[in-house]
């Protein structure tokens, strides 16, 4: 508007050169004031944002500063929980492995012992009914023995008649009974260490007791040796 205005005062001199000086003069003051403010405001532009840009980056800083820190006190306090092991009682018996017919059955000790453990096999006759419990333990070395064995049979064995173990077909021997008590009566006896070997070649070998009812009558029962030699090597001597 104010360069439609110019143009019109001046049109109304004489001279022409007169009239498009003033009305460029005008022109270019104009262009000037606005080019200023438009850079007065790019300027202001320029200003906020970075001020924004800075409010930005610092409340990122602080986000993570602050988390690490959380996530340092949430770390600090987890549990790490408490191996099963540890939490058995004295004298508390587990099982530890199995191996093939084997169970690898322990004593928990107490603290700062060694859990004491021996092999097991539950004996059945007819398939079904459990009749006998062979357990075997390693010895310490320096004993005549290697490693020992507990067996126990019903209450109704014939005590006269002594217990039959055949390690091998070339190895039979035969032990008396110890003493009984109201679980049944306990044969104890201490292996060789041709007697160890002779199970670890097998697949199987044979207990034989007899009952009071027949004195001449035996009965066999057989004693799988499948998982015996993986089942000895985890124990340890006690």
């Amino acid at each position: 508007m104010e360069l439609v205005e110019t143009s019109l005062l001046c049109c109304r001199g004489s001279k022409k050169n007169r009239v498009i000086e003033v009305v460029f003069t005008n022109v270019y003051q104009t262009a000037g004031h606005i080019s200023a403010a438009n850079e007065q405001r790019t300027k202001i532009l320029l200003i906020n944002l970075y001020k924004i840009l800075r409010l930005f980056l610092i409340s990122i800083i602080f986000f993570i500063m602050n988390n690490i820190v959380v996530f340092s006190q949430e770390a600090s306090g987890l549990s790490l929980g408490k191996p099963l092991e540890t939490m058995r009682e004295p004298g508390e018996i587990y099982l530890a492995a199995s191996k093939g017919d084997w169970n690898v059955r322990c004593i928990t000790g107490n603290p700062g012992e060694t859990d004491r453990c021996e092999i097991q096999q539950l004996l059945f006759v007819n398939e079904n009914t459990p009749i006998a419990d062979i357990s075997i333990f390693k010895l310490p070395e320096g004993e005549a023995a290697v490693a020992a064995a507990n067996i126990m049979v019903p209450l109704e064995t014939l005590l006269t008649k002594k217990f039959r173990f055949a390690f091998s077909e070339e190895i039979i021997k035969e032990y008396p009974y110890s003493f009984c008590n109201k679980n049944g009566c306990l044969v104890r006896l201490g292996l060789l260490e041709e007697d160890v070997e002779a199970l670890k070649k097998g697949a199987s070998s044979e207990l034989s007791i007899t009952h009071i009812s027949d004195a001449d009558a035996s009965i066999n029962l057989d004693v799988s040796l499948k998982g015996f030699t993986a089942a000895f090597e985890i124990i340890k001597p006690f």
